[in-house]
């Protein structure tokens, strides 16, 4: 769950920052078509992964759309038409995905292979026809996800769990609706929006996955077993859709209502398992499913994550979770005199202490008020370093923080927007009372690489040990400074 929100961190960084990873991803895939002038580039496998990634995104945005306000319709446009821009690229693919899948179910079916064989070549000709035009659609794509990706980070996300919670009673609620609809009168159109409905729920539920994977984790595998259900569902309806329109008279009589029995055959089975699964997912009251998940939330923030509860073997072996290593990429600045934008940026009080420290590595806990406690270890020198950490509950924070005396540090915090970045302000108090140190992170070494200062950032520290934090607490300002 690479992409899910983090209990005990901001939820505006969160979310910008899924954002932005979820947008450079889209980017990146694009750029990798435009570079190559289209040639070795899987083509189809470009246009899907940034499709999913557009829907992931507008998945994103309507979890936390209460907060957007008018901002969120603007956003999901932009996305949204980014999507439709390729829409062309995959359409006769699509077509062709389906019958072989529904081959897969009936192999020996001499009439449906001869149906898939003459649908192989009109993809192969679309493919053609489409090739002459694409990179202008992809460029265009490609831009107004620059575009989105601007927006995201610009978002203003209140703290709290209540944004969040009202994004998912809103999807778990449209959810039941559709659904409700769909048993009434099963139409192609009614499941297509139950779908829709589901999906977005399976987006939102990832994104709040760390707060209860003992309890999240099946409800995600079941949403996506549903939504893939669903999406199977949809693209047989289309299938159906195009042999309605099939003027083909070189095609063998009786092909299509053939081809065409067999999808609403399948049809029924699909719809028969969605229906059952649905039925146990939307069984909660939409409150008490959202309140669930924020209830969820709050303990995780408060406690900290789950933890194992397989007896005394398991306090006896490493833990076999996910690789928690991540890489810092930062670079730091002093700073003389911040722009008035940063002096209305909204501030964040800290308070770190640390329980060990040394020229390359460290250990130590923060106290971010309402953003929650962590416990972070950093090993390395300069721009790229090792940093893991995990939040901590209030307790283990307070059981921790008198082994720190004398090696503590004090700053208000301050989170500036800056192109494609967030300027992280940091106003020591204190010891430090008038440093003032500017931190930039990076998702790759390219972007930390090809990153220009604003014109106020003063002298570039950060291949000068003395203004780490760690170094800040041990050791104090720096002469001269």
């Amino acid at each position: 769950m690479g992409d899910a929100f983090r209990p005990g961190h901001r939820l505006q960084h969160e979310v910008r920052r899924v954002a932005a990873k979820r947008l450079d991803d889209a980017i990146g895939y694009l750029d990798s078509v435009l570079g190559a002038g289209g040639s070795d580039v899987d083509l189809e496998m470009v246009v899907h992964e940034v499709r999913k990634r557009c829907k992931a995104s507008r998945g994103l945005a309507r979890l936390v759309k209460p907060a957007l306000g008018d901002d969120f319709g603007t956003f999901d446009r932009t996305v949204r038409d980014a999507a439709d821009q390729l829409s062309t690229l995959r359409d006769a693919h699509a077509v062709l995905a389906t019958l072989d899948a529904l081959l897969a179910t009936s192999p020996h079916d001499a009439v449906l292979q001869a149906m898939c064989e003459r649908q192989a070549a009109t993809s192969s000709d679309a493919s053609r026809a489409g090739t002459s035009d694409s990179d202008d659609r992809i460029a265009t794509a490609r831009a107004l996800l620059a575009d989105a990706r601007a927006m995201s980070q610009q978002w203003k996300i209140p703290r709290g769990f209540y944004t969040p919670e009202a994004g998912i009673l809103a999807a778990y609620r449209q959810g039941r609706s559709a659904l409700r609809r769909v048993r009434s009168d099963p139409t192609d159109r009614r499941l297509h929006e139950w779908r829709k409905s589901v999906k977005y729920l399976w987006y939102q539920i990832q994104l709040v996955h760390d707060a209860a994977p003992s309890v999240l984790d099946p409800l995600v595998d079941r949403l996506d077993h549903l939504a893939e259900a669903l999406g199977d569902d949809h693209d047989l309806t289309v299938l159906v859709e195009v042999l309605d329109a099939h003027d083909d008279r070189d095609a063998p009589p009786g092909q299509v209502e053939h081809v065409r029995e067999l999808a609403r055959q399948r049809q029924e089975a699909l719809r028969e398992r969605a229906l059952r699964s649905g039925a146990t997912i939307y069984a909660e009251p939409d409150h008490a499913f959202a309140h669930r998940i924020s209830r969820y939330w709050r303990l995780a923030v408060d406690l900290g994550p789950e933890l194992d509860t397989g007896g005394l073997a398991v306090l006896a072996a490493p833990a076999d979770g996910p690789d928690r290593t991540l890489v810092e990429r930062e670079r730091r600045y002093l700073v003389d005199a911040a722009p008035e934008q940063a002096r209305e940026a909204p501030a964040s009080e800290l308070r770190q202490g640390y329980l060990a420290a040394d020229q390359h590595r460290s250990i130590r806990v923060r106290d971010a008020g309402r953003d929650g406690c962590t416990l972070t270890i950093k090993a390395g020198d300069g721009a790229e370093r090792t940093e893991l950490e995990w939040p901590i509950d209030r307790r283990e924070f307070d059981a921790a923080w008198p082994h720190t005396d004398g090696h503590r540090i004090e700053k208000t915090r301050r989170r500036i927007p800056y192109g494609q970045h967030v300027i992280e302000l940091d106003v020591f108090g204190g010891d430090l009372d008038g440093l003032v140190v500017a931190e930039v992170e990076f998702s790759s070494t390219d972007a930390m690489t090809a990153f220009e200062p604003p014109d106020w950032f003063g002298p570039e520290v950060t291949d000068d040990g003395r203004y780490t934090n760690a170094s800040l607490a041990l050791y104090g300002r720096p002469d001269g400074r």
